[in-house]
């Protein structure tokens, strides 16, 4: 009969070789600890980059000059940035977009506040200022006092180191060029015009903008900046300030930062693939930069060669590099971060941060720059963790590949062995129900299987088990016979006594042949008797309920009853000191022990002892009955504990059917035990013994 797909052996070989799926999970765990240790190995690889650099710079701080000053000191620093393409003098911020993100903010006491962006091109030196200002007060026709309207100042040193005051105010939006200031009596004067610094006047939604070009040559490396503030047109009264520099306006203008072409060429030689260096000063703003973070390698290619389904599930399990994230830093004149705070105080640090958009993970090292007067700057080592990703992505796509052909050729193996091994099952299935009648009777043999599998064995142990059948049904056929034998006995004892008493007339001859039938119908009694015994016996096991007891106690009692019932047998006893606990029927346990002993008084040599033995076998107690006398046949160690089997040579008055060692077996594997039978190794005699289970 076919059994449904799911009971069967290959759908459970099937389910077993899921366990396959266990590779790539432990794969995935192995390739996030192998992530996890390359990223340590980048932070460490980035740091001695950054350590190299450091150590190049260190004791080089005239090109620190733009640096910071020591703690206590007060000076501004004025950023100026490397201007990448034209910048037209209009006012408009368009083409200062790629720096408006490092716009200065200056805000003063009111509501005036502006906005200051410095760069550097071709020799000349851009300003773009975005004023945030209520109301615009322009300066009126021939006025030569700069306090009286909305202006902007310039303190610069020139290449000689002189300090120039410029003035820049208007009649009206427009092209605008400087002025030189002079005080006179307390009051800042306009008096001649520097054409070469100019620039464009526009009016914005909240003030003004002024966009300037300064030749790079009028200037030197310091600059201040002020914004002044005039609201009202009647009074033109001078009412706020805005300064980059704080503090005495007559101190020296701040210092001018720009980047070190120098420093750039020197950390040249450690850029690195994919990474980007940054030497900044003590203010975090940025002396030299090389590299970048992004790559110009894509994966598409490599995604159409691949599975789309698998790179699909990839996305699904970890990260995917992305060439296309949010860099914050880039651009930017001023950097910030813990790792650069504590590199400022002399302690190398790393970091891990998420792009704002999160498409990325940026591993930056910092490493102090030292000098003889202290730290003068940092150098920032950053890296892109895509390649680290990217090797995690290829060896999890090779890893689940190679896995999902693994588990597709292991499946098909599984299943074929299983169809083979269902195959030898089905067959064995057919010849163990075709050696079989369907009334149960054997009509043949099992040819045994030579294979030296499970299956194999299992053929074995069948056709050994229908052989013992086949015996067994042979016995059974036999047994009317044996009966039939012991009963012809007293039935013929019974006929011919009954036959002779007819024709008998004296009377003792009359007596003597009512005396011979009433033995054989005792005997005829006494076997009829013997196998109610064994059935009631049969019946027994069934409705016995177990309990703890002591067998010791019970076999020391019952030798004192057998030295009673046996008088002419002399009884040796040899049992453990301590107690011997068993979980079991005492009652049926003494029956046995008669049996034995009982067979044990029959076959003893007159004038020996037998001998009742009790040991205690760790989680078995051993129960034996010796006796000296014939020995056993020697096939018949376990057959003669079957039913109606016996080896008695002599015939005597009561008949003897082998119900006694059978009822001994029934009682030992009712309380999962055993008995067998043995000759004594001296030939001298036989050993029977049960074995019952201790109570643990």
């Amino acid at each position: 009969m076919s059994q449904p797909f799911r009971h069967s052996i290959r759908f459970k070989l099937l389910l077993v070789s899921l366990i396959l799926l266990v590779i790539p999970w432990a794969g995935y765990r192995y390739v996030q600890e192998t992530e996890s240790f390359l990223r340590n190995a980048q932070e460490t690889m980035l740091l001695g980059t950054a350590q190299t650099v450091g150590a190049l710079l260190h004791n080089h701080e005239e090109m620190f000059v733009s640096g910071p000053t020591q703690p206590g000191q007060s000076e501004s620093f004025l950023y100026v940035h490397p201007l990448t393409s034209p910048i037209q003098l209009d006012g408009y911020t368009e083409d200062w977009e790629p720096h408006l993100r490092n716009l200065w903010r200056y805000k003063g006491d009111g509501d005036l506040a502006f906005e200051a962006l410095l760069g550097e091109r071709q020799g000349y030196l851009y300003l773009l200022v975005q004023v945030k200002d209520d109301r615009i007060v322009y300066q009126a026709p021939g006025e030569r006092a700069l306090e009286k309207s909305d202006f902007i100042s310039l303190r610069l040193t020139e290449s000689s180191g002189e300090i120039i005051d410029y003035g820049l105010s208007t009649i009206a939006p427009g092209w605008i060029v400087a002025e030189r200031v002079i005080t006179r009596a307390g009051r800042r004067i306009l008096t001649e015009s520097e054409p070469r610094i100019q620039g464009e006047w526009t009016e914005t939604a909240n003030g003004y903008a002024v966009e300037l070009r300064i030749p790079h040559y009028l200037i030197g490396d310091r600059l201040d900046l002020s914004v002044w503030d005039v609201d009202a047109t009647d009074s033109r009264q001078l009412v706020n300030t805005v300064r980059t520099r704080q503090g005495n306006p007559e101190r020296l203008p701040g210092r001018l930062v720009t980047p070190n072409p120098d420093m750039a060429r020197i950390i040249g030689g450690l850029e690195h693939e994919n990474a980007r260096i940054w030497v900044l000063n003590r203010n975090r703003q940025v002396l030299a930069k090389r590299g970048v973070l992004r790559t110009a390698e894509a994966t598409a290619q490599q995604d159409q060669l691949f599975p789309r389904v698998l790179n699909a599930l990839l996305r699904l399990i970890v990260d995917q590099p992305s060439e296309q994230f949010l860099d914050e830093f880039s651009g930017k004149s001023q950097l910030s971060g813990p790792e650069l705070d504590a590199a400022l105080t002399g302690t190398p640090e790393t970091r891990r941060r998420i792009t704002p958009d999160g498409e990325a993970t940026i591993l930056s090292a910092a490493w102090p720059i030292r000098s003889a007067d202290g730290i003068v700057g940092v150098v920032l080592v950053e890296q892109s963790t895509n390649q680290i990703l990217a090797l995690q992505n290829e060896a999890l796509k090779r890893l689940f590949g190679t896995t999902a052909l693994l588990f597709v050729i292991t499946i098909l193996l599984l299943l074929g062995f299983a169809t083979l091994l269902t195959r030898r099952i089905s067959r064995l299935r057919n010849r163990v129900e075709s050696a079989v009648t369907p009334d149960g009777r054997i009509k043949g043999e099992l040819t045994a299987d030579r294979t030296k599998d499970e299956i194999g064995d299992l053929n074995r142990s069948f056709a050994s088990v229908l052989n013992r059948l086949s015996e067994y049904n042979r016995y059974l056929e036999a047994m009317a016979s044996r009966l039939a034998h012991e009963l012809r006995t007293p039935l013929t004892v019974v006929k011919s006594s009954l036959e002779n008493l007819e024709s008998e007339h004296s009377a003792e001859q009359r007596d003597r042949c009512i005396m011979r039938a009433k033995e054989g119908s005792e005997r005829l009694g006494l076997i009829l008797h013997r196998m109610r015994e064994a059935t009631r016996l049969e019946q027994l096991l069934q409705q016995t309920e177990f309990e703890t007891f002591d067998l010791k106690a019970l076999v020391s009692a019952s030798a004192e009853g057998y030295s009673t019932a046996f008088p002419g047998c002399r009884f040796e006893i040899t049992v453990p000191q301590e107690p011997v606990k068993v979980h079991g029927a005492p009652d049926l346990v003494g029956q046995a022990l008669d049996k034995l002993v009982a067979n044990a008084v029959d076959f003893h040599e007159p004038g020996s002892a037998i001998l009742l033995q009790l040991e205690n076998k760790e989680t078995d107690a051993m129960v034996s009955v010796v006796n000296q006398g014939p020995l056993l046949p020697g096939d018949m160690s376990q057959e003669i504990f079957g039913s109606m089997i016996s080896v008695r040579n002599e015939k005597g008055d009561e008949p003897h059917l082998g119900l006694g060692l059978y009822l001994v077996r029934l009682i030992a594997e009712f309380h999962g035990g055993k008995v067998w039978a043995g000759n004594l190794s001296e030939g001298e005699g036989v050993k029977f013994t049960i074995q019952i289970p201790m109570e643990q």
